[in-house]
């Protein structure tokens, strides 16, 4: 790992011997990285250097570009207060739709809050609430128990909340202290938000994690040159930098994967809110969830999904396990050849189902949580046999649920169903 231990690793073969744990932040740590330096450039084989570099382990302090409300490459938000850096913490999320929305904006209107939306000349910090009609759009809450009267758990979350706003729904996140490594990547390269002055998409739209780490490797390697350039040889800081930027193993490559573990608020176009592009397989039940009235959740299978076969069992398995699970009247049968939904009720959806060449999908009434949507997808999907997607656009909630995990992705776990940043810890 390119982090320290909490006590120094034996290993003798290196220039300080046991010695392989600096605290950079610290004059102590510097100078044993000065020490460290001196002893490396005695060893004769650069191979031999190479290998002492790779064994060390450096906690470097935070830098000291940028504070308060930053994005993160990837679309998220974190928020930098001296030597802290507050994320998201995924196992915090709570989610309303519907009226309760309606009532939490009345109750926040006056709160003295700020908050972000993306438009077309990219990312804008204003004072207040959203408009209502903006479609990509989050509001720093703080303090969070300011929404405790829709969600009593908010009472006693440490930090800010940050309120993503949704499609006639809204998801809360606590903002927690970020890991120790996530921490130094956000601060290396978030970009730092002001009132009135657009965040142009070129700084912060990586929505993949090879975008991610380029940019990452990238402010790594700057800020070792700045953090290094006096203190060490040119020898070490050039090994110490392709140490954290080199290979899938590195600092970069951990904190690009972990970056995209965390909810992210912004995605390129301001049209489509982040995490829905799937949506794109259903262009009519897009429509109809958008007309509905109320909010609405998809189910669906896509025949690009199952490249074994399109089977007529699995679109049959489909409907009787939704059937089985949501209030069949309340839920419709759509298929991309339909003039209408077809309600679920109906013998008619039966033979849509055996008909349908494309995209089958069924628009069912939002659950109570995100979290109870995927526990639904994943039961479909093991009765199915194969890949089921999900979509909620009142939550941003997109994800293709796969019983034997090939086809697993989306942004299910934005949303609880896993150990938060506890779980995202271990991996870096």
């Amino acid at each position: 790992m390119p982090l320290p231990a909490e006590t120094p690793r034996p290993l003798p073969d290196t220039p300080l011997g046991a010695m392989t744990s600096f605290d950079l932040s610290t004059a102590t740590g510097m100078a044993l990285l000065r020490r460290f330096d001196a002893q490396l450039r005695r060893i004769g084989d650069a191979e031999a250097q190479r290998a002492a570099v790779r064994s060390l382990s450096c906690r470097a302090p935070l830098s000291s570009r940028a504070t308060g409300l930053l994005v993160l490459p990837g679309g998220a938000l974190a928020l930098r207060r001296e030597e802290t850096v507050l994320v998201c913490d995924p196992a915090s999320a709570c989610a309303a739709a519907g009226p309760a929305v309606a009532a939490l904006r009345k109750q926040l209107a006056a709160a003295p809050l700020h908050s972000v939306v993306h438009a077309d000349p990219g990312l804008l910090m204003c004072a207040g609430l959203p408009s209502a009609e903006m479609v990509q759009a989050v509001t720093l809450v703080e303090p969070a128990a300011l929404l405790s009267a829709l969600w009593p758990q908010t009472a006693d979350w440490r930090g800010p909340a940050l309120l993503r706003w949704g499609q006639e729904g809204a998801v809360a996140w606590e903002m927690v202290p970020a890991p120790a490594p996530l921490a130094l990547g956000a601060s290396v390269v978030g970009e730092p938000l002001t009132e009135g002055e657009a965040l142009p998409r070129d700084l912060w739209d990586a929505p993949t994690g090879d975008d991610r780490y380029q940019l990452l490797s990238t402010g790594l390697s700057a800020y070792l040159d700045e953090l290094l350039s006096n203190e060490v040889s040119d020898l070490l800081r050039f090994e110490l930098a392709d140490h954290w930027t080199d290979g899938e193993e590195s600092l970069a490559s951990l904190l690009a994967d972990g970056l995209g573990l965390l909810p992210s608020c912004f995605a390129i176009p301001a049209s489509q809110p982040a995490g829905l592009a799937a949506l794109q397989d259903w262009p009519r039940a897009a429509a109809a969830i958008a007309t509905a009235g109320a909010p609405m959740a998809l189910l669906g299978l896509a025949p690009q999904d199952w490249p074994s076969g399109w089977r007529l069992e699995a679109r049959q398995a489909f409907l009787r396990l939704i059937r089985q699970a949501v209030p069949a009247e309340a839920a419709a049968l759509l298929a991309e050849g339909m003039a209408a939904p077809l309600p679920l009720t109906q013998i008619g959806a039966d033979r849509a189902a055996r008909r349908a060449e494309t995209a089958l999908a069924v628009l069912l009434p939002l659950p109570a949580t995100p979290l109870d949507l995927l526990l639904l997808g994943q039961r479909v999907a093991q009765g199915c046999g194969g890949p089921v997607q999900l979509a909620a656009p009142a939550w941003g909630l997109w994800h293709r649920c796969d019983p034997q995990g090939r086809a697993e992705a989306g942004n299910g776990g934005w949303y609880s169903p896993g150990g938060g940043l506890e779980e995202l810890e271990e991996t870096l």
